[in-house]
């Protein structure tokens, strides 16, 4: 018995022990595949899977009173293939109640370096066979004699039944036992379902073979035993071992009474054995020992392979002989009686012809056994046609390869050799005293290490040693590599040489052993034309040249010049070249840059040198020539010059030089001007800022002088409102250089836009005595599509500037009208005239240029970061549109602004009038009272909440504090609905964000969470801080510092409206 037999009986004994004596259910467990099939002695007593099977030994395990012992009197173990056995066993277990003689049927699968079990059949040997008997012939017959209400309560697995001997097989009895077995109620439920006919309760496929196998059987006995599908009344099949006896009836009849078990359990087992039987890889079949060797049974991979069906091959008479090359037959059936004399077991390999017509070689193992006193043969046979051909392929290339080095040998080979990597042995080797590294006799070993230890660069010598060792080159040979070729420089006896050698292996098909050719070829030449063709082609060159500097000799291997030297020695070829072409002033330098003792002192230090000198050629042009000298190969002292024309080169370094120097100024005059404008804005900030100190200072002084008080606080808002705009104006022009700045496009009401910028505007005109007025057309829609609030910039930016640079009684004309509309736009056009101080002509080109202004340093009569227009320009620009000035020097301006925006479905309303400075006044804000009404203001900021609060509170608000988004949220979902008109949120706030907290609001239960305005009051004032508090459902956005009149304004639109606004922008 082998290693793997008696693994296997170890671990059926191992299972048995830890399930009946030790009664360890994991340990049990442990032996079982995944897919575990299992059948026990009991009726339905089965098991699918390991999780199955665990839960049937834990109760099993329960029911034992007491552990048994086990005995094993019988173990046999048959390989079904290399990785699945079957093992059968007889088994006694016994305790001190009872002894129980049991059958075990075991299939084992390798899994790894063990074994698992996969099915397992566990069979209690029968009493009803006499001695000698196959079959229970007198059991069945004293049953028989029975009378029959005692066989109608036998207790069979199963039951009986009986039909009378004639075409359909009428029905004759049944017992209680198969009615119930079958799922009938009655008799009589039995005889209508099957028509009273024993035939129809059989599967349609397997009554003519009943029919057939019964009659066949009867004629030579009154018994017979046959397995077919049985129908029980649900419908289904079940298996069943029919066992019957011919008898005459009671009437005189003749009929048939038989025994039925039900077998569906064994046959499923069966089944997937035969599954497993046809999944194992290759041919498995078992045949007669004959002169035909004829098959008797054989998994599908047999047929699969010889292309014939079953039936195809049966009509052949399932004779292997038949589809043997018939050359091959005579030879077989030697070989089968020269290896069975010696073991029961033989292997050969030999031809089968497949029904294609094809041949295909195989690899056949077989056992002999005897049966019934005669001889089969178990077998097993893989497919080895490609392992056949490989093999006469690697005979050809052994033959190919021999003719190579036979011929090789008589050509320019400066070595080759014949390396036996399976002796470890040179065999052959030809080369001469100078090239050669080894011996004839010498191990591969050493070979190698000496042709390795050859290279003179000992990087590639390990790189060799490494791809050539003996365990790589056979590793290597295994997967398909049996080239490798080497480039390198060789050290000779008398110097070095550059060698290209190739080893190619080959299995010699006689022998079997792994050979090494080896061919060896002097490239020097070959190599030393390749570095010069690589220098040609990475180099733009006039003259490529080689030096030879142990001869001098000189070579010039390409020239796109006519200027070279005629000579082959070097030194006279530069003498002669430099008399001609080289300008006098550089003779000198050109001769000593190309003396040989000093190239190879400078090329010592360093890996190359490069010069240029100016020559003339031959149309008397001046030409700069730039020299590049390197080592071509050090070690074989081979030195290389190019030449190339820089002369294009040096022009444009020149005309770079003067751009650069351009650049220079014009990046000193940039910052230069970027110094003036932080110069300029120090100023600008230092000035509000040091009024608004002042002023509170004053104001802190003056706490009993109410009017000095008043006067103090104007000038302190005054001074911040003019802060305020110079910062956002460097914003925004900050979000134009990074092309941030974005239009919001949306409804644009004419009539709030002129109104907006007149009440802006007319109130500094009236205060520094300036006419103002509007004059409006007719032409103008009511509504357009725009951005209104980038539109409103634009304008009083412009409006802004006019009144300031107009003296008192003067005039601001501000014309608006339509030009002409489109399909979906129209363009808008805005003249706006002042009487003030003019541009004058120099200055009007830089109008529009960031930080510009036309009085400029301590000169400046009028505050502004010079950003105002600048900013303009690039928002009418952003809108498709255009901005134009006329100016006349001490009588005024006059800007143009066009506009396109798009027109408004539906609206066709226009509006049109004139706006006066006295019209232009707007709401009246002190006469809106707020009494009654509740703010909810969320500030982190204590300063910033204080006076929030009391803004709101002087007109009449009540107002709750939060500290963050997340205390807001609390107190709002814990008012009563409808208590707070509004919530003012800042946006930057710990624990809970602005954002999150008007989000949460807006998606909580409450009836109001989606009406109450939610009004952003926030440092945060980009157009994406904007969009970000529309999407948390925010109303409108104010931006910080707050401006009273704005936010009573804002609160005063959206107080009392419970409706859902949409989102404004405020600054």
């Amino acid at each position: 018995m082998g290693d793997q037999e008696r693994n296997c009986e170890k671990i059926v004994r191992q299972f048995c022990e830890a399930w009946f004596e030790a009664r360890d259910v994991e340990k049990t467990v442990g032996y079982l595949d995944e897919d575990l099939d299992f059948i026990g002695t009991g009726e339905q007593e089965a098991a699918s899977g390991r999780e199955a099977m665990h839960a049937y030994i834990v109760a099993d395990i329960q029911e034992l009173a007491e552990p048994f012992s086990a005995a094993f009197p019988v173990m046999k173990v048959r390989f079904l293939q290399a990785d699945l056995s079957s093992v059968f066993t007889e088994m006694i277990l016994q305790n001190s109640q009872y002894a129980w003689h049991l059958r075990g049927f075991f299939i084992l699968r390798r899994q790894a370096e063990t074994w698992k079990i996969v099915s397992l059949h566990f069979a209690e040997p029968g009493r009803s066979q006499q001695a000698g008997e196959h079959y229970p012939q007198t059991v069945v017959v004293e049953r028989l004699r029975r009378q029959r209400e005692e066989l109608l309560n036998d207790t069979l697995p199963g039951g009986m039944m009986g039909g009378y001997i004639a075409e359909g097989f009428p029905f004759y009895f049944i017992n209680d036992q198969m009615l119930a077995y079958l799922g009938y109620r009655d008799e009589a439920e039995f005889v209508a379902d099957i028509q009273g006919r024993i035939i129809n309760c059989m599967h349609p496929d397997d009554r003519q073979r009943v029919d057939e196998e019964v009659a066949d059987q009867l004629k030579t006995s009154d018994e017979y035993t046959v397995e077919y599908r049985m129908k029980k009344q649900n419908g289904s099949y079940i298996w069943v071992h029919d066992l019957g006896r011919r008898l005459q009836a009671e009437d005189g009849r003749p009929a048939i009474s038989s025994v039925c078990y039900d077998i569906t359990a064994q046959i499923q087992a069966q089944e997937e054995v035969l599954r497993l039987y046809n999944n194992i890889p290759g041919a498995v079949f078992r045949c007669r020992y004959d002169a035909s060797l004829t098959v008797v049974s054989a998994n599908d991979g047999l047929f699969e392979f010889i292309g014939y069906t079953r039936a195809e091959f049966a009509e052949l008479g399932n004779q292997l002989a038949l589809i043997i090359a018939p050359q091959e037959l005579q030879e077989i059936a030697q070989r089968l009686r020269e290896q069975l004399r010696q073991a029961k077991t033989v292997h050969i390999e030999n031809q089968i012809c497949c029904k294609d017509g094809s041949v295909k070689w195989v690899s056949v193992k077989a056992q002999l056994f005897m049966e019934n006193n005669e001889p089969y043969l178990d077998c097993v046979f893989i497919d080895i046609t490609e392992e056949k051909q490989l093999h006469r392929r690697e005979k050809e290339l052994y033959e190919r390869e021999l003719r190579y080095f036979v011929e090789a040998a008589s050509g320019n080979q400066s070595g080759q050799g014949r390396l036996n990597l399976t002796r470890n042995v040179l065999e052959s080797y030809l080369t001469t005293a100078n090239f050669a590294v080894a011996q004839i006799g010498e191990s591969y070993d050493k070979v190698i290490a000496q042709f390795a230890h050859s290279s003179i660069d000992p990087l590639t010598g390990l790189r060799i040693e490494e791809q050539m060792r003996r365990e790589q080159v056979q590793a290597d040979y295994a997967v398909g590599k049996t080239e490798y070729h080497f480039e390198f420089l060789r050290s000779t006896r008398e110097g070095a040489f550059w060698s290209h050698t190739t080893f190619h292996s080959c299995l010699n098909p006689e022998t079997g052993e792994l050979i090494v050719f080896f061919y060896t070829l002097d490239i020097t030449e070959q190599k030393l034309q390749e570095q010069l063709l690589d220098q040609i082609v990475s180099l733009n060159y006039d003259i490529i040249a080689e030096i030879d500097a142990l001869s001098g000799k000189l070579r010039i291997h390409a020239s796109n010049d006519p200027m070279i030297p005629k000579e082959d020695q070097f030194s006279k070829a530069i003498g002669q070249f430099a008399r001609r072409y080289v300008k006098p002033e550089f003779e000198a330098e050109y001769r000593r840059q190309l003396d040989l003792p000093f190239m190879k002192q400078q090329l010592a230090e360093k890996g190359s040198y490069t010069f240029s000198i100016e020559m003339q050629d031959k149309q008397g042009q001046t030409r700069v020539k730039l020299y590049k000298v390197f080592y071509l190969d050090r070690r074989l002292d081979r030195l290389c010059v190019t030449r190339s024309d820089v002369t294009e080169v040096v022009r444009q370094e020149q005309i770079q030089k003067a751009e650069l120097a351009s650049a220079l100024n014009a990046a000193q005059q940039a910052n230069a001007a970027k110094t003036d404008f932080l110069s300029r804005m120090s100023h600008e900030i230092r000035t509000p800022m040091n009024a608004i100190l002042g002023m509170s200072a004053i104001a802190a002084q003056s706490l009993h002088d109410p009017v000095r008080i008043g006067d103090c606080i104007e000038k302190i808002q005054l001074s911040s409102r003019f802060l305020l705009g110079l910062i956002n104006d460097i914003l925004d022009m900050s979000r134009i250089e990074s092309g941030k700045l974005l239009l919001n496009n949306g409804p644009l009401s004419t009539r709030k836009l002129i109104e907006g910028v007149s009440t802006l505007c007319a109130g500094q005109a009236a205060n520094k005595g300036v006419r103002y007025q509007c004059i409006v057309e007719p032409s103008l829609q009511a509504e357009y599509m725009g951005d209104a609030m980038k539109l409103q910039q634009v304008l009083v930016n412009i409006l802004s500037n006019a009144v300031k640079f107009t003296e008192s009684g003067g005039e601001v004309v501000m014309h608006v009208s339509q030009l002409q509309a489109k399909k979906d736009n129209a363009v808008v056009r805005f003249v706006i005239r002042d009487t003030g101080v003019g541009i004058s002509p120099e200055f009007l080109p830089h109008l529009f240029e960031p930080f510009s202004q036309e009085s400029t340093g301590t000169t400046a009569t009028s505050g502004g970061s010079g950003l105002g227009l600048a900013i303009s320009k690039s928002v009418v620009d952003l809108m498709d549109g255009r901005i134009s000035v006329r100016s006349q020097k001490g009588r005024g301006t006059e800007f143009i602004v066009e506009v396109k925006l798009g027109l408004a479905a539906g609206v066709h309303e226009t509006f049109a009038g004139i706006v006066s400075a006295g019209d232009a006044g707007g709401l009246d804000l002190k006469t809106l009272d707020f009494t009654g009404r509740r703010i909810l203001l969320a500030e982190d900021n204590a300063i910033n909440t204080e006076v929030a609060a009391m803004l709101l509170q002087d007109r009449g608000f009540s107002v709750d504090t939060a500290q963050n988004g997340e205390q807001a949220l609390q107190t709002y979902q814990a008012s009563a609905l409808n208590y707070y008109d509004a919530i003012l949120m800042d946006i930057r706030m710990p624990v809970m964000d602005g954002l999150t907290a008007a989000a949460r609001i807006r998606t909580s239960p409450r009836a109001d969470a989606g009406q109450i305005p939610i009004i952003a009051m926030t440092a945060n004032a980009f157009d994406d801080d904007i969009a970000k508090s529309m999407a948390a459902g925010m109303n409108a956005h104010l931006a910080k510092p707050i401006d009273p009149d704005l936010l009573i304004r804002t609160l005063n639109e959206f107080i009392g409206n419970k409706e859902v606004f949409g989102c404004q922008t405020l600054k």
